[in-house]
C-alpha cells in the first residue's frame, strides 16, 4: 500500500505525542510506503493533481523518529489513501485543496466534503439534546443576554480555534466583556460560540475516540492545571486514560450514525461531564496517549479497518 499524509509541519511535531508521526510508523512498520506533502504543494493539470511528496522512513522502526527523503512531484492517483491530518484552522488554501482532491478524485481520510462542511465547534448542533445552552453569533448583545437568560458563567471561543486558544470565559459582572468581545470576533466581524460553563469541566475534558465508526474502548480524560481552566494538553492539562462507561456506549449510538453517514473515519468526541463540546474530524489526536497506558493500539485498529470503511 501507498499513502500520504497531508502535513502541517514536521518541526513541530511533539513526537511523546503526535498521532500522525504515530500513524505514520505503523504504515511504515506494515511495509507501505509512507509520503507526506503540505497544503501550499499541490499543482492540478492535465486533470490530475500532483504533489511534492517526501517519502519518510524510520531507521529504527520501533522508534518514532524518522527521516525524509528528497521531495519529488507525484500523481496523487498513485496513492492508495491520502491521510488529511492539517490542524486547524481550516483557512482558504485547505479549502481549495479540499476542492482540487475532489475534482481528482482521490481517496481522503477523513473525507473533504466532510472537511469543509463540518466545522468541529458547529457540528455539535446537530446534537442539541447532548451540548450544553449554546449560541453562535457574532453580537454583544447576545453575550450579555446569555446572563440574563439563565446563565452564571460562560464560555466563549471562536470557531476556527484549536488546542483551546482564545477561548474566554465570562461572568455577568466581568468588566472585559466588551474588550473580550472586540478581540475574539474582531469588533462584531466574526462569530463565536457561546456556551453556558460546565461546572464538571474542572474534573476534565473526556476525549472519546472513533475509528471506523466504533468507538475505542478506551478514553482520554485530560484535567485542567491549577492555574488555568482550559482542558487541552497545549495548554497545561495532565490526561488520564480510563474505560468508557455505559453513558459513553449509550451517546456512541447517536454520534456513530452521523459520522457513518458523512465517511467520517477517524473521529474525536469531547465531552464535558456529560455535555458534549466538540468534534474534531480534520485531526483528532489522543492515540498515543491510549497506547502508552493500556494495551490497546490505536494506530493498528486504524490500518486493519482501513478499506472497510
Amino acid at each position: 500500500m501507498k499513502v500520504a499524509f497531508i502535513i502541517n509541519d514536521f518541526n513541530s511535531m511533539n513526537l511523546e505525542k503526535d498521532t500522525s508521526i504515530f500513524l505514520m510508523n505503523e504504515a511504515y512498520n506494515r511495509g507501505y510506503e509512507v509520503f507526506s506533502f503540505g497544503v501550499n504543494e499541490v499543482t492540478y493539470k492535465s486533470n490530475n493533481l500532483y504533489a511534492e511528496c517526501e517519502k519518510v522512513n524510520f531507521p529504527d522502526p520501533s522508534l518514532l523518529s524518522f527521516i525524509k527523503e528528497n521531495a519529488d512531484l507525484q500523481n496523487l492517483k498513485d496513492f492508495d489513501y491520502v491521510i488529511n491530518r492539517v490542524t486547524p484552522p481550516f483557512n482558504k488554501e485547505y479549502l481549495y485543496l479540499t476542492q482540487l482532491l475532489d475534482l481528482a478524485k482521490i481517496k481522503c481520510i477523513n473525507p473533504t466534503q466532510a472537511l469543509r462542511e463540518e466545522n468541529e465547534k458547529l457540528v455539535i448542533l446537530n446534537f442539541p439534546e447532548l451540548t450544553p445552552v449554546t449560541k453562535v453569533t457574532n453580537s454583544l448583545d447576545e453575550i450579555k443576554n446569555m446572563f440574563d437568560e439563565g446563565c452564571k458563567k460562560i464560555v466563549i471561543k471562536p470557531l476556527d480555534g484549536m488546542g483551546g486558544k482564545s477561548i474566554f470565559t465570562l461572568n455577568e459582572s466581568d468588566k472585559n466583556i466588551n474588550v473580550i468581545w472586540e478581540t475574539v470576533t474582531q469588533n462584531g466581524r466574526k462569530h463565536v460560540m457561546l456556551q453556558e460553563y460546565v461546572d464538571e469541566a474542572k474534573e476534565g475534558d473526556t476525549r472519546i475516540v472513533f475509528i471506523n465508526y466504533e468507538m475505542l474502548n478506551k478514553k482520554v480524560v485530560r484535567v485542567p492545571s491549577t492555574d488555568d481552566f482550559r482542558g487541552n494538553l497545549a495548554a497545561g492539562a495532565k490526561y488520564k486514560v480510563e474505560d468508557t462507561t455505559e453513558f459513553d456506549k449509550k451517546i456512541a449510538k447517536q454520534i456513530i450514525p452521523f459520522l457513518k453517514k458523512r465517511n467520517i473515519y477517524f473521529a474525536g468526541a469531547d465531552f464535558l461531564g456529560e455535555k458534549l463540546s466538540e468534534i474534531n474530524i480534520t485531526s483528532p489526536t489522543c492515540l498515543q496517549e491510549i497506547h502508552k497506558n493500556t494495551d490497546l493500539n490505536p494506530s493498528k485498529f486504524f490500518w486493519d479497518n482501513i478499506g472497510n470503511e
